[in-house]
């Protein structure tokens, strides 16, 4: 049954991990969006904001090292 709990809490903690990406990316979305139109835009180039803010990614090398091999686990 402790197997079960920590699968379960594994399986629980990557789905948090999942709505925050979708959260981030979508607000990300949002700022980028309102960043690009007028009169915001004019403001945005003064103080700072001037590029789009990058998505959350994975990159290939950290994506390779998750699929490469399961972590162990000792009881």
């Amino acid at each position: 049954t402790n197997f079960l709990e920590l699968q379960r809490e594994l399986s629980d903690i990557e789905n948090k991990l999942a709505a925050a990406r979708r959260f981030f990316n979508n607000a990300v979305a949002e700022f980028n969006a309102v960043r690009r139109q007028f009169p915001t835009v004019l403001f945005a180039g003064m103080f700072g904001f001037a590029s789009d803010k990058p998505f959350f990614d994975v990159g290939e090398g950290e994506r390779a090292a998750m699929n490469a091999a399961p972590p162990s686990v000792k009881f």
